[in-house]
């Protein structure tokens, strides 16, 4: 017989079925909110949001207090150099005291799934220095001795990664790597930038997209002392303007001359040969660089950039538009050209570049086949759109086109990484007409130009970032949501009222989990919501917004409203990845190998955590404060009166009892009175009829009947005793249901139906229950000052029944 017939057996299927479900989904959904105890740096973490309205700040004012703290922690900083004349050394990101550990440049991961033991291997080049010193003193028996390094270290267990051969080779300030450097040569440029060998291509992009502004800059290094080597900059996190502060250490992609001892070298000359060639300028450096040799800008911003993450392996790969928006505190939404409702309308956008919006473009990641490039674009690849216009030719035929810059800043070793199709360098479309008209110049700096035709066509994805000024207000909120395995929108919803007609844009975001990449967890989550009015029936809304694939960041949508109240309904789909770990084993773990790595993606993770946490406002609080009394008062006084109850209870039921007990007395005495008289009547009458029978018997007879008359007790009969022990053997006896001869039926009825003999044992859910915990925020940009939100709970469990507000069916957690 199959399981399936031996469960039948024994359980209904629809209780089969609700049992399934019963052990996948958590009776208690929560998540990790705190990696270690807040009591360790409560001091550190931000102010908790209140649930009740949030009131609008200007869409600067976050970015001028975090700017003002900057700078005053820079300035802090040099006046602490100067008292003690030494350059300023970052303790929380000291890159030239991390050779050891590499906490700067790994991930939290790279120590999970680290299994080598320390000091097992080496650099294969040390063995041969060390063996080459060997011979040169004559501790080994043949001065002649050759030496296969590859197959020595082959057998010594060193490998290619396991050396010295992947990553930076050393670290120096600025002012040793750079004989004349400067923040800024001729202010910031596009073609400046040029990408390292770090997977961040996307946000070299996002540079570069901005580069062209040169306000936009200037806003993210905001103080700076190049003497002391402190750097202050600012950069956008999950809704607000955070700081920090980096050295002037850099990494270096060559060793330094003596790293692995003394070369005899008298005057110097190699080892400045040595410096002058692979550790002198921009080239040097390991990631990225400014194009001009003794510009600095670019490599610090990254460094900067890497630190706020954790590390640089955090920064690798990403999409451009969150560049931009981490860069500049705007509103990016994904443009899929396959999607494209009007041309003309993209490209009037596409003309406000570094006005009102920044664009940059992606590749495709393949074309189904195994080629990297297409046309000379490389796929699965971030470029930044520099301005584009439109322009007649010497008939006056109008061409649209777009500059377009590679992040790496020149093509690779065989030419990829530029446009080689129409318009691109060298093409016939450049006559002297063209290109005195664009002043453009054919170069190696990552430059070319498009037709927005072929943009369209090439590109597959285009993130378009609005940009905010003081104009703008903003008001956010956050909470955390209990994500359910069917999907729908969700019953806490967000309440935004305008007071003021205008355009507005609504972002739905999650936390960004690039801050505390290794403790992401095993969920993720695709963001949808819904914009309409309040109380407005099912079906009817604004605006519907979906990413353009699973897993954005953010969703946003920019409609223009009239003053109003307006409900923003999130849907949340999520998806579990069994092979992801869980929070606390990688906790477990790396508290023991790397405590302060974990500390530090630990610290990010909490910080971002926080804003999931809602604390009440002082009005809520004394609301809650008056009902728990009143609950408490309450309690008190239903318990005082459950102890008078029981009081008052078992006096009634002692005094019943008591009662009872001289009834039954009174019962018993009157019947032990009749039953002695009756017996005593008895007796008389029975000594009577003796007294006859004795008269007429003979005596001899007479002898027999008084022995059995004596054996009784004097007043009882034989005859009376087996009367008497027969009635109160009656009086004893139970009453029988459905009684034989052989004794009572059983009163428990029939057994419980034995297990089926071939029934399969429950089977074990190898994986956790279902358990997945978004937090959830919402921001609003709005040009009226008095624009707030609120959120906003079910009021009744009608109202939280309704999933499918746009009508649409809800789906499985994996869609």
């Amino acid at each position: 017989m199959s399981s399936v017939a031996a469960d039948d057996d024994t359980k209904a299927p629809q209780e089969l079925l609700n049992e399934f479900w019963e052990n996948l989904i958590t009776k208690k959904p929560g998540k990790v909110t705190n990696i270690f105890p807040s009591s360790l740096y409560a001091n550190l973490l931000p102010p908790i949001r209140n649930p009740g309205p949030s009131k609008g700040k200007n869409a600067a004012e976050s970015y001028q207090v975090a700017a003002n703290e900057c700078r005053t922690r820079v300035k802090r900083i040099v006046r602490e150099c100067q008292r003690t004349n030494e350059k300023f050394t970052d303790p929380e990101f000291d890159i030239e005291g991390d050779g050891g550990t590499k906490n700067c440049l790994q991930g939290l991961m790279n120590w999970y799934y680290d299994t080598s033991p320390s000091g097992t291997a080496g650099d294969p080049w040390k063995l041969g220095k060390a063996l080459s010193t060997l011979v040169e003193v004559g501790l080994l028996a043949t001065p002649s001795i050759d030496v296969d390094l590859a197959a020595a270290s082959k057998a010594l267990g060193f490998s290619e990664s396991s050396g010295s051969s992947r990553g930076p080779k050393s670290v120096h300030r600025i002012d040793w790597i750079f004989d004349n450097p400067s923040f800024t040569v001729d202010g910031y440029s596009s073609s400046d930038v040029q990408q390292g060998q770090n997977g961040d291509c996307w946000f070299i992009a996002a540079v570069a997209t901005i580069c062209s502004n040169p306000n936009l800059m200037d806003k993210i290094c905001v103080e700076k002392d190049e003497e002391c080597g402190v750097y202050g900059f600012v950069f956008y996190r999950d809704g607000e303007w955070i700081w920090t502060v980096v050295d002037d250490n850099l990494y270096l992609d060559e060793l330094d001359f003596d790293a692995y001892g003394d070369d005899y070298d008298p005057s110097g000359i190699k080892e400045k040969k040595h410096k002058k060639n692979y550790q002198t300028g921009s080239d040097a450096l390991y990631f990225a660089s400014c194009a001009d040799q003794n510009e600095t800008w670019l490599p610090l911003l990254e460094k900067a950039y890497a630190k706020v993450h954790g590390d640089y392996d955090s920064i690798a790969g990403g999409i451009s538009g969150e560049g931009v928006e981490d860069l500049t505190g705007g509103v990016t939404s994904k443009v899929m050209t396959s999607r494209i409702l009007s041309n003309d309308r993209l490209w009037n956008e596409l003309l406000e570049v570094n006005k009102h919006f920044l664009f940059s473009a992606s590749s495709p990641g393949t074309y189904g086949d195994d080629s990297n490039t297409r046309r000379g674009l490389a796929l699965c690849h971030a470029y930044s759109i520099i301005k584009a216009v439109e322009e007649e030719d010497e008939e006056g035929n109008k061409h649209r086109l777009v500059l377009i810059r590679n992040p790496w800043g020149r093509r690779s070793w065989n030419g990829v990484g530029e446009w080689n199709g129409a318009w691109s360098d060298g093409s016939k479309e450049w006559t002297p007409y063209w290109m005195k008209k664009l002043d453009y110049r054919f170069g190696d700096d990552g430059l070319f130009w498009m037709s927005y035709d072929d943009i369209r066509k090439r590109f597959e994805l285009l993130d378009r970032t609005r940009l905010f000024n003081e104009d703008w207000t903003v008001v956010q909120q956050w909470t955390s949501v209990s994500v359910a395995w069917v999907t729908g929108y969700l019953n806490t919803k967000f309440l935004v009222e305008i007071k003021k007609a205008g355009p507005t844009v609504f972002v739905l975001c999650q936390l960004d989990d690039r801050f505390f990449c290794g403790l992401k967890g095993k969920y993720r989550f695709d963001l949808h919501f819904l914009l309409k009015d309040e109380n407005s029936t099912a079906g009817e809304h604004i605006v519907r917004a979906r990413g353009a694939w699973f897993g954005n960041r953010s969703i946003s949508a920019e409609v223009d409203l009239e003053p109003g109240k307006y409900e923003v309904l999130p849907k949340i789909v999520a998806q579990r990845s069994s092979k992801a770990l869980e929070v606390h084993d990688v906790v477990r773990k790396l508290a023991d190998r790397n405590p302060q790595k974990l500390r530090q993606i630990g610290m990010n993770y909490d910080i971002a955590n926080a804003k999931g946490v809602i604390e009440l406002t002082e009005e809520e609080k004394k609301k809650k404060e008056t009902k728990a009394k009143e609950a408490k008062e309450a309690e008190e006084k239903e318990k005082t009166e459950f102890e008078q109850w029981k009081k008052e209870k078992k006096e009634q039921k002692e005094k019943e009892k008591k009662e009872q007990e001289e009834k039954e007395k009174k019962i018993k005495a009157k019947e032990e009175a009749e039953k002695e008289k009756t017996e005593f009547e008895q007796w008389k009458k029975d000594k009577k009829e003796q007294e006859e029978k004795e008269r007429k018997d003979d005596p001899k007879t007479v002898t027999s009947t008084e022995t059995a008359v004596a054996s009784a007790k004097p007043g009882q009969t034989t005859k009376d005793k087996v009367s008497t022990t027969t009635q109160n053997a009656a009086k004893d006896e139970l009453p029988q249901v459905g009684g034989n001869a052989e004794g009572p039926s059983s009163v428990y009825g029939d057994a419980a139906p034995q297990p089926a003999a071939n029934a399969p044992a429950p089977a074990e859910n190898k994986q956790n229950p279902w358990n997945a915990v978004c937090v959830l925020g919402l921001r609003v940009y709005s040009k009226d000052p008095e624009v707030s939100i609120k959120l906003v709970k079910p009021k009744n469990a009608e109202e939280a029944a309704v999933l499918a507000t746009d009508g649409s069916m809800p789906a499985g957690a994996t869609m």
